[in-house]
């Protein structure tokens, strides 16, 4: 029997089945903060374009050290930071009206027209999808737009405090700026209240005071920070800010920012110097590439897939999976090509593993670790216990086979493993929906030439040598004294078919699958045919005896 949630909170210390590398990440956080009622974890993202399936690695980085967390007793913060108040910098490819686009640059993403005529804006637009995309993914955090906190006037002591701390600041960045700050730099970014534009000139009063000078309009403007409005902090001095404001406990950060000098170098150094706060444990993750792209993936060049994407081919608790089993810092890739076969078969294997019962050997600590990936990966983080029954999956190559000798159906595909007696619950019926919805996308959509076939619905006729003739002769005889044959039994009847012939198996069987799908080679032979039927596959071998019915 499964242990409950309860039995589950508080078993994080001291307990080897928690030795993921999230647990890690978690025992390092809770231990720092132990004074704190709430554990604090963020992540986020500028919705500067599509957000894509490598950006997706921050939130579920983050959300699987949530789990974990809570696994340890702690109540958890999980906060997702859209920084919609970024510049809008370059026009993604792809995308439509992109002289509307084109227009609109260097204005705050928050404040672009939505060319898809769907949201309130351009952000919007790309925050709605993400949001969407990740529901099926059992991933919740609260969402917050940085664009309405910091036009709230949320963030004026923030400002204000960067201000007053500015000659600390310039300190900081210029230990790594090859160009120094000027002297009378001042920690300051937005946008023009007239024309909407970035390029400004600040002068602060001291107190609360901003005045504003635009360069591209040359519009002046006087700002009160507890008013809020149009300006915010640059980002390196934006992000320190916020984990004080928030008092974040962990935040993961790309290799980008992660190297020496890097923004978090630097925003560790200000949040103590500036804020009198603290820098959250960190995990620096690597890039998620595509398989055969080159580079990272980047949403300003158009075409990036999205997590919505993965889903069509990967269910849900796979995708988690695939991020769940790699450690952070190690760079991957997503795969599309027949790759996705052996994704689909590792993940499989791992969750034989998981199920199966410790014998006090050596192989129980992999049979842990699988169990614990899988609870983290799994939608409800249900955990599995040894020795539990193992629900019943199709296995991908075998349901491609079948979705395709159905032409994609999926009530008589499931029909197929009811009748074999495999599927017999509403759980597996469900799962089963799930998987071949994704297996028959990825035949549609990915799926090599070679890999895609479809059964003929007519018979053809050929004119064949003696020895093939008299080899598909022999089978339709079996087939016909025999229509409910078993594919064990056919096995064992297709071993001997060409016994006195120049033709072997081998040799044989491509004049077969050319009667029956048109190519030269297919799926196992006695699995075709029995899956098929004998009432549908004989008429097409009958026409390697040159009748048709």
């Amino acid at each position: 029997m499964a242990k409950s949630d309860k039995e589950n909170r508080g078993a994080g210390k001291g307990d080897d089945y928690y030795s993921h590398w999230a647990d890690y990440a978690a025992r390092a956080t809770a231990e720092k903060h132990k004074e704190h009622d709430e554990i604090v974890v963020a992540a986020g993202i500028t919705p500067s374009g599509t957000v894509h399936i490598g950006n997706f690695r921050e939130v579920i980085t983050v959300d699987l050290v949530a789990r974990a967390l809570r696994d340890r007793g702690a109540k958890v913060r999980f906060i997702y930071s859209w920084d919609d108040f970024d510049v809008f910098r370059k026009v993604p490819a792809g995308m439509p009206q992109p002289e509307m686009l084109e227009e609109n640059l260097r204005r705050s993403v928050a404040d672009v027209p939505d060319p898809f005529g769907a949201e309130e804006s351009y952000a919007a637009h790309h925050i709605a999808a993400f949001e969407a995309s990740i529901t099926p993914l059992a991933i919740s955090p609260e969402f917050i737009r940085q664009s309405k906190r910091y036009r709230a006037g949320a963030y004026a002591e923030g400002i204000r405090k960067a201000l007053e701390g500015r000659d600390k600041i310039r300190q900081v960045l210029d230990q790594h700026r090859t160009q120094p700050l000027a002297a009378d730099w001042l920690p300051l970014a937005g946008f023009c209240d007239s024309c909407g534009r970035d390029e400004l000139d600040f002068a602060w009063d001291g107190e609360w005071g901003v005045g504003v000078t635009c360069r591209t309009c040359q519009a002046i403007h006087q700002v009160d920070l507890r008013e809020g409005g149009n300006l915010k902090l640059p980002w390196r001095i934006d992000w320190p800010m916020r984990w004080k404001e928030e008092r974040v406990c962990f935040e993961p950060g790309g290799k980008d920012h992660s190297s020496a000098g890097g923004s978090y170098d630097t925003a560790r150094e200000i949040v103590v110097d500036v804020y009198d706060g603290w820098a959250p444990e960190y995990i620096a993750y690597d890039f998620v590439r595509i398989k055969g792209e080159g580079g990272k993936i980047s949403s300003s060049k158009g075409g990036a897939l999205t997590v919505s994407d993965c889903l069509e081919i990967y269910e849900p608790e796979m995708l988690r999976w695939i991020f769940a089993v790699a450690r952070p810092s190690a760079e991957f890739q997503i795969s599309f090509d027949l790759d996705v076969i052996k994704l689909y078969e590792d993940f499989d294997r791992s969750v034989r593993l998981a199920h199966q019962p410790d014998d006090g050997g050596k192989n129980d600590k992999k049979r842990n670790m699988a169990r614990r990936t899988l609870q983290m990966a799994s939608c409800d983080h249900r955990r599995i216990e040894p020795g539990e029954p193992m629900p019943f999956v199709a296995p991908f190559r075998g349901l491609s086979m079948i979705l395709q000798v159905y032409d994609g159906d999926l009530t008589q595909s499931l029909a197929y493993y009811e009748k074999r007696g495999e599927i017999t619950t509403d759980a597996q019926r469900e799962r089963f929906d799930v998987r071949a919805r994704c297996v028959w996308n990825w035949i549609e959509q990915y799926a090599p030439d070679d890999f895609r076939y479809r059964i003929r619905t007519e018979p053809v006729a050929r004119e064949l040598e003696a020895d093939p003739h008299e080899v598909i002769r022999r089978l339709v005889d079996v087939l016909e004294a025999k229509p409910e044959i078993q594919e064990s039994e056919l096995i064992e009847h297709l071993k001997v078919v060409c016994d006195g012939t120049s033709l072997e198996p081998k040799t044989f069987f491509p004049y077969a699958y050319d009667l029956i799908l048109d190519r030269p080679k297919g799926p196992k032979l006695s699995t075709l045919i029995t899956t098929i039927g004998v009432d549908r596959a004989l008429p097409l071998l009958r026409g390697g005896l040159g009748r048709n019915v």
